[in-house]
């Protein structure tokens, strides 16, 4: 009898007889052929446009084996789910295209990949809003503010990670804390060194991250030039119409601020030995050092719903799920494991109410620093507690490019179509921004 090797936590070659044990226990469906199919499904996603190279690395000479072995077990599991009319995995074809991209060109597989981007197109513009997997188990967001003007409130001192001293987010975020007359500890600054820069260009290649460079730190703007209602940096404009550069905002009201090559360096300068609670803006991985040096937690703002989507273009992934009025904004605290603390509120959009991803985006990140503030109260509420996640849900990373064109052409037909659909959270969302608006422009003339 032979036994299939188990998944190893670093992929390296494989032998021809490993790989044929492994493409037959996938095809079989075994638990372990599907753990294999979930570790070279995130092994390929990962790597996206670099897969090629990294494969030469840790195959050599059996890379172009390795890489043909890759994409035939993706696309064979592509069909064999729509032979038994189950539900389009979008998340494996997207791996199917990334392993395509880096094999030798070939006009057949070419063909089965648009025959079957094609049927996901079809079926995603027909398709009736899907449910997730199980019903959201966070606390929705009650578009109301009569907790941020309670008087009980536990007090402790917050302290913001921030990834650059730039960034819309973490300047709204300070500003309205100071509105409230929350106190802040500290602002510590995360520095753009080149190990950095390199990490993100290997992750994103240089055109997305000269995007992001330009529009963030350059035209200090929103993420995406697509028109919207709302976005952070009319949130932000609003709330402080002369900052750019959070360091203004800390300076006038004498707050500690600190430029570090890491947050880890943030603790050896003891901004507090006991711990505090802190806001995390943005900035990269947070590791169990700086986890549990913060007795009350770190605030994390995600961009998809917990716990059924984790990590990267987490707004995108739903969409090309079906589950179109499941899009939403997670506040968690922070936890080792990616996106798996516990969840403090959510709140939820149709994809059917935009137009466009670029308009979804702006108006998500429009609601990031509100959400992030309110979920800080939540925390400093007496009797509130956040609800432990369920193990379940995938991690995403980048979505190729064929699939967010597949997002455009849907997007922009369902909209035209929703209007038939009475679809009220868009209303709720425009509605709880001019509350903000109004309601903090008051405390806003007094600092």
């Amino acid at each position: 009898m032979k036994i299939i090797p188990s998944p190893p936590k670093n992929i390296k070659s494989l032998t021809l007889l490993e790989r044929d044990l492994i493409f037959n226990s996938i095809q079989d469906e075994d638990e372990e052929g599907l753990q294999w199919l979930e570790k070279l499904r995130k092994f390929t996603s990962f790597h996206n446009r670099n897969l090629k190279k990294v494969s030469k690395v840790k195959f050599k000479e059996q890379s172009n084996n390795h890489l043909l072995w890759l994409r035939e077990i993706f696309i064979n599991k592509i069909t064999q789910n729509q032979n038994q009319n189950l539900k389009i995995d979008a998340s494996i074809i997207n791996a199917a295209l990334i392993a395509n991209d880096a094999c030798p060109n070939d006009q057949a597989y070419n063909e089965q990949l648009e025959s079957i981007l094609s049927d996901l197109e079809l079926k995603l513009h027909n398709e009736t809003p899907l449910d997730l997997n199980i019903p959201s188990q966070s606390n929705r967001f009650l578009y109301s503010f009569r907790k941020w003007r309670s008087s009980k409130l536990k007090k402790i001192p917050v302290i913001i990670f921030c990834p650059s001293p730039f960034s819309l987010f973490s300047i709204t975020v300070l500003k309205i804390l100071l509105c409230l007359n929350i106190p802040i500890k500290s602002v510590v600054i995360l520095k753009f060194s080149p190990s950095r820069i390199k990490s993100e260009l290997y992750r994103d290649g240089f055109s997305l991250f000269f995007k992001r460079v330009w529009r963030k730190l350059v035209l200090k703007s929103d993420e995406n030039s697509d028109e919207s209602k709302i976005s952070l940096k009319f949130l932000k404009d609003s709330l402080a119409p002369e900052v750019s550069d959070i360091r203004t905002l800390t300076r006038s009201n004498n707050i500690h601020c600190v430029s570090v090559k890491n947050f880890e360096k943030s603790l050896i300068l003891d901004i507090n030995p006991k711990g505090d609670i802190c806001i995390f803006t943005g900035g990269g991985l947070i590791n169990s050092k700086i986890l549990e040096y913060f007795s009350h937690g770190i605030i994390n703002i995600h961009m998809g719903p917990l716990p059924q989507y984790k990590g990267m273009d987490v707004v995108e992934a739903p969409i090309l799920d079906g589950c179109f009025d499941s899009v939403a904004l997670t506040a968690h605290l922070m936890e080792v494991s990616l996106d798996a603390g516990p969840v403090i509120s959510e709140i939820v959009f149709s994809s059917d109410e935009y137009k466009s991803l670029g308009e979804l985006r702006n108006e998500m990140g429009a609601l990031m620093p509100i959400l992030a503030v309110d979920a800080l109260i939540s925390i400093l509420s007496l009797d509130f507690k956040p609800i432990n996640q369920v193990k379940l849900g995938q991690q995403y990373y980048f979505i190729h490019s064929n699939l967010r064109e597949i997002i455009f052409r849907v997007m922009l037909k369902r909209y035209q179509l929703s209007r038939s659909r009475k679809i009220l959270l868009r209303k709720e969302k425009l509605k709880l921004f001019e509350n903000v608006l109004k309601d903090l422009s008051i405390f806003t003339k007094k600092i």
